[in-house]
């Protein structure tokens, strides 16, 4: 990652189809500086955000990845790639 890309917030965002009328939005934000990073899960619309180190995503990532290993073979959804933005 470039200084110039630690400066600016990244967002990665899916919308997982098939609920409500318009699917719901899954948004993942990071805020990373020469010093510090930060991310933020959301699922839905307004102002629900959940605040996360580095560490925590890690372990998040590790225990969905785990725990969804035992469902089954991931939706189609999901294996595309999503590229980040900057707002």
């Amino acid at each position: 990652m470039t200084a110039i890309e630690r400066r600016a917030a990244r967002l990665w965002r899916i919308r997982v189809p098939g609920t409500l009328l318009t699917g719901t939005a899954v948004t993942v934000r990071l805020d990373a500086s020469e010093i510090d990073a930060r991310m933020w899960v959301a699922v839905g619309a307004g102002h629900r955000r959940l605040p996360l180190s580095i560490g925590e995503a890690w372990a998040v990532f590790k225990l969905l990845g785990e725990a969804l290993d035992v469902t089954g073979d991931p939706p189609a959804f999901v294996r595309s790639p999503v590229t980040p933005t900057s707002k």
